[in-house]
């Protein structure tokens, strides 16, 4: 039996915390604050899609006030990770071709694959199938390529993930448009669609600078900046790439896309691993972001990043996992 004085304190208690919807504790919560505090026995408090407090669980259950509680004693509570670079449906393509170069894998398997395969449906599974994964590993923000984006965007949206997500636009013919000026078009009825939206951050997303002519990069930057929205891009990924680039315009990559006005907006270049000093010259002064997939480079031996070069310089560098059937086999942030 409680006595009188108790009650008094729990109703004391019960007036002085704030109304929150969740709290969540664990064995550490891990802040990311300026002072990068790691709180041991610690919870945070959740109010709608904000958290609103962190700290030691006794703080937390002396200030506020749940409708809902989850306590998982042995857990690691972070902040979400963010996947900055995938290619979402291409979970169904998982495994179809291991162990070869960027250019092998592209043109002879996985290009000719997605010719036969890719639909709106396909997308949305493979979307369905790649957020459970991320979700499941920590991931709570990814940064996609891919066709029918705004199926992805569905899928993500249904899953509760973010999303900063490209649509592709390429060369040659795909699934979703038979020419390039068709897939700016399917990206600005994307972007129109997507605007201001809480979770998706629509975007566009020129394939590489190999598969897209001069006209068309100028025209997705123009498109991007119309709607404020980032490009997405590959960028330097292999050597050939550098290679044949140099043979064409006696620039590298980095550097023919600067003398378009490419950089001028926002942009994130995914793998940069074949950048020289100018390169990261140009990245840095644009206040490019890298999108850095060390297992996708490991698999089809496309080199090491400078990415310690690169941190040094102040440019902006995320982790990535690519996407499934050969650049990476699965989207776990942490392995």
């Amino acid at each position: 039996m409680l006595r009188s004085s108790s009650l008094l304190v729990i109703f004391a208690v019960a007036l002085t915390a704030a109304p929150c919807d969740l709290i969540v504790s664990g064995r550490y919560v891990v802040t990311m604050d300026a002072q990068r505090r790691v709180i041991e026995n610690g919870a945070i408090a959740i109010n709608a899609d904000r958290i609103v407090a962190a700290g030691t669980r006794a703080e937390i259950d002396r200030n506020w006030q749940p409708k809902r509680r989850i306590d998982r004693p042995n857990a690691i509570l972070t902040p979400g990770l963010i996947n900055t670079h995938t290619h979402a449906a291409m979970s169904l393509f998982r495994g179809i071709a291991d162990d070869l170069k960027l250019q092998d894998w592209l043109n002879n398997y996985i290009f000719p694959a997605e010719a036969k395969n890719v639909t709106p449906e396909f997308v949305r599974w493979g979307t369905r199938l790649a957020s459970l994964e991320m979700l499941l590993s920590g991931t709570t923000t990814f940064t996609d390529m891919y066709y029918y984006e705004d199926v992805v965007a569905e899928a993500a949206k249904e899953a509760g993930i973010r999303g900063v997500l490209g649509e592709s636009v390429i060369k040659f013919p795909v699934a979703d448009a038979k020419t390039p000026e068709d897939g700016l078009k399917y990206a600005e009825k994307f972007l129109v669609r997507f605007k201001g939206d809480p979770l998706i951050v629509a975007a566009v997303a020129p394939h590489a600078p190999y598969t897209n002519s001069d006209v068309t990069l100028k025209a997705a930057r123009i498109l991007a900046n119309k709607y404020n929205a980032p490009i997405l891009i590959h960028l330097s990924e292999t050597k050939q790439e550098n290679d044949d680039m140099q043979a064409a315009r006696h620039m590298s990559p980095t550097e023919m896309l600067n003398s378009l006005g490419f950089f001028n907006g926002r942009t994130v270049a995914a793998h940069c691993v074949w950048l020289n000093d100018r390169d990261m010259t140009i990245l840095k002064s644009h206040n490019v972001g890298v999108a850095h997939n060390p297992s996708s480079n490991m698999m089809l031996a496309s080199g090491a990043a400078p990415v310690v070069e690169m941190l040094k310089r102040g440019i902006a560098v995320g982790l990535g996992t690519d996407g499934p059937a050969g650049s990476n086999n699965d989207f776990d942030m942490m392995e």
